[in-house]
């Protein structure tokens, strides 16, 4: 079986499933696990600007898609040549790649008709859910059902919750912040935790800092959409988002993490819940995760 996947978390659910060997083609921003990032990109942004200012991101992005224009382009030549018997791809976000009307139009420009198998998880059961679906489109629905089956039980709320429980805020991004919804209410609740702000399966929560402050959360993990810890980090080094973030007082820290363990729909998710369990229990994260302690470094040093 020939497969193309234009969505990150679909490729890595791939992978997982043991089925990396029938990837034929990714978008630019399938990236994991990093063996795959040699195969043919057949969807790139129109604009690379991820070292922008979120600032300047997040108006270019509000620009785009009042327009109703796309951010992101298919390579139609590639897209013959590749002729995928299987398409990942997605309907929840513009944002975060083309949309299944899209794709459904490229492959008619192409010529192809792959089997498009469409991916809108608002929650993490949904989450979990299209591990499931991507298990029967690849013809191995068993290996589906127990990955699926696994990723619930490490992702299982606790049968005693902390009375009062320590509330957390997930940040999606930083400039504006925007406080995570959609799956991140569900996974600060299977840690233990009392979530901040975002509403479950809806998008996330556009706000201030200062109201991230007002709310007076216990700890707050900071992990905007497509950011590595890195890229974060260097953000974070402009004085007035600093200085704004340094206002926000915790009992348990800031944290920046990886965006794949909140943002992106797939696996990672459960790695995820196990950081943020790890966190309210005082705990040095564990495995491999891309995550860090954060203080204002440069506001410390002229204190």
């Amino acid at each position: 079986m020939r497969v193309v996947s234009v969505l990150p978390s679909a490729t890595e659910i791939v992978c997982a499933l043991g089925h990396q060997d029938e990837l034929v083609g990714r978008s630019e921003e399938c990236d994991f696990p990093p063996s795959i990032r040699s195969l043919p990109v057949v969807m790139r942004p129109k604009t690379w600007d991820a070292d922008r200012p979120s600032r300047e991101i997040d108006e270019r992005v509000q620009r785009v898609r009042a327009s109703k224009e796309s951010l992101y382009e298919l390579d139609i030549e590639l897209l013959r040549q590749l002729e995928p018997d299987v398409l990942l791809t997605q309907d929840l976000c513009s944002v975060c790649s083309v949309t299944d009307s899209e794709v459904a139009a490229a492959c008619a420009r192409a010529d192809v008709a792959p089997r498009i198998l469409s991916l809108s998880p608002r929650s993490l059961g949904d989450v979990w859910r299209s591990v499931d679906t991507i298990g029967r489109g690849l013809n191995d629905a068993n290996a589906g059902r127990a990955l699926a089956r696994r990723l619930r039980a490490r992702s299982s709320p606790p049968q005693s919750p902390a009375d009062p429980a320590p509330t957390v805020a997930v940040v999606e991004w930083l400039d504006p912040p925007i406080l995570a919804g959609l799956w991140a209410p569900e996974m600060v609740r299977a840690a233990g935790g009392q979530p901040l702000g975002g509403r479950a399966r809806h998008p996330g929560t556009r706000t201030t800092w200062g109201e991230i402050g007002a709310l007076h959360p216990d700890l707050v993990v900071i992990s905007p959409c497509s950011f590595s810890v890195d890229r974060t980090r260097r953000e974070l080094e402009d004085p007035a988002i600093e200085r704004a973030v340094a206002r926000v007082a915790t009992t348990r820290g800031i944290y920046l993490a990886d965006e794949a363990f909140f943002s992106r729909p797939g696996p990672r998710l459960a790695d995820g819940v196990e950081l943020l369990r790890n966190l309210l229990h005082g705990a040095a994260p564990t495995g491999p995760m891309a995550v860090e302690p954060w203080t204002a470094e440069r506001l410390e040093a002229h204190a």
